[in-house]
């Protein structure tokens, strides 16, 4: 009798072979919920108002789900959070305004929520990569080069 070494291949790592059995790759992604439509709706209109107890809001909205779970659907759905979901759209408003109108910058940044400057320009440039000054400077030189 000859021995033969044995031959083992790989299958990656342990948590490749968990994925191959975890129930995301079972479940069909969910798509927007009608739970999540409400809440983005809310969001959309009144950013605020979010920003106060999410029990409260599920249950004037008529949700039937808790903060938690709201809060977990939200993120499946969206890809992203809440709070992070309302500062985007905090901010693409204020962005629109900028380059709209001929507000300073501090009314812009109070009307979108921030009760000072410098938060509001960090989270200006955390998402547009450019601070607000400059946002609004690239405005006139549009008009100025068409």
């Amino acid at each position: 009798m000859i021995y033969e070494r044995p031959v083992v291949h790989s299958c990656g790592t342990v948590h490749d072979i968990v994925d191959l059995f975890s129930l995301s790759r079972i479940q069909p992604p969910i798509s927007d919920d009608w739970r999540v439509q409400k809440l983005r709706g809310l969001i959309d209109v009144d950013p605020a108002k979010v920003q106060r107890n999410l029990d409260e809001v599920c249950k004037e909205l008529g949700l039937c789900v808790s903060a938690r779970q709201a809060r977990r659907l939200f993120k499946e759905c969206t890809g992203m959070g809440i709070k992070e979901y309302r500062m985007k759209r905090r901010l693409d408003s204020a962005a629109r305004q900028l380059r709209t109108t001929d507000m300073p910058i501090k009314a812009v940044a109070g009307i979108a929520g921030y009760r000072h400057v410098s938060t509001f320009t960090k989270h200006f440039m955390k998402q547009f990569r450019v601070r607000p000054i400059d946002f609004k400077r690239l405005r006139y030189v549009r008009y100025v080069a068409a």
